[in-house]
């Protein structure tokens, strides 16, 4: 075995203990941590913490003090993951234009699509990298839709090359890099069953909610910001 699969294996007995448990959240000492791993528990675990993200569950907290840790089984099917800045190419809008104005601004896009192409971002296979519903406050500073959600502006459009001339009637935002809670969009209410769960978590939403769809397989999800990155 080499050493990189010996580091990213180590503490391989503690996530499969986790995902096993029946449980909403498990909170367990770092003596029990010690006796399931077999090994000291020490800093280096900060470095290993996101391992359990594939497993749908994340540390929620680590008490010095307390001498534990608490863990959070993730909403089924979601993850967490990283995304640096990224830049959205596309028609933009706002709440002020009333009911279906998002409907409105994905049609105008989808209709002239061919304007953009050229500036999309692909990946190494030529796919379209991801088509995105960016949102924003009023502001454009990328804080959460304000009056409950309900007041905020929205990009419907496709990632693109950074620092592109933007072509004329269209708009391009450069999205902070954050890490999101993504959730798959296979039932009713994700919007609001995320908000629910978040907060009675204590998790923070930092940023505003956005909409993905993976142009590869046609699925969608919602990328709920939970921290800002660099």
């Amino acid at each position: 075995m080499n050493d990189k699969n010996s580091h990213s294996l180590l503490y391989q007995p503690l996530w499969n203990y986790i995902k096993e448990k029946d449980a909403q959240t498990l909170t367990l000492s770092f003596a029990e941590i010690e006796t399931i791993q077999g090994i000291p528990i020490n800093h280096a675990f900060l470095n290993h913490k996101k391992e359990l993200h594939a497993y749908g569950w994340t540390c929620l907290k680590i008490s010095l003090k307390e001498h534990h840790m608490t863990f959070l089984r993730l909403p089924e099917n979601s993850r967490i993951l990283e995304k640096p800045h990224f830049s959205v190419l596309g028609k933009e809008g706002s709440t002020d234009e009333g009911p279906g104005f998002i409907q409105r601004l994905w049609s105008e896009a989808n209709n002239h699509f061919d304007q953009i192409a050229p500036f999309a971002k692909k990946d190494e296979k030529g796919k379209l990298c991801g088509l995105w519903g960016v949102m924003s406050d009023m502001t454009r500073s990328f804080k959460p839709w304000e009056n409950n959600f309900s007041k905020g502006l929205y990009l419907a459009g496709v990632e693109c090359l950074d620092d592109i001339q933007t072509p004329e009637g269209w708009t391009c935002w450069n999205v902070p890099g954050f890490e999101y809670l993504s959730v798959p969009c296979d039932a009713e209410n994700v919007f609001e069953t995320t908000i629910a769960f978040l907060k009675t978590h204590k998790l923070r939403l930092v940023g505003a909610v956005h909409d993905f769809t993976n142009p590869s397989t046609g699925k969608s999800s919602m990328y709920f910001p939970i921290r800002s990155i660099q």
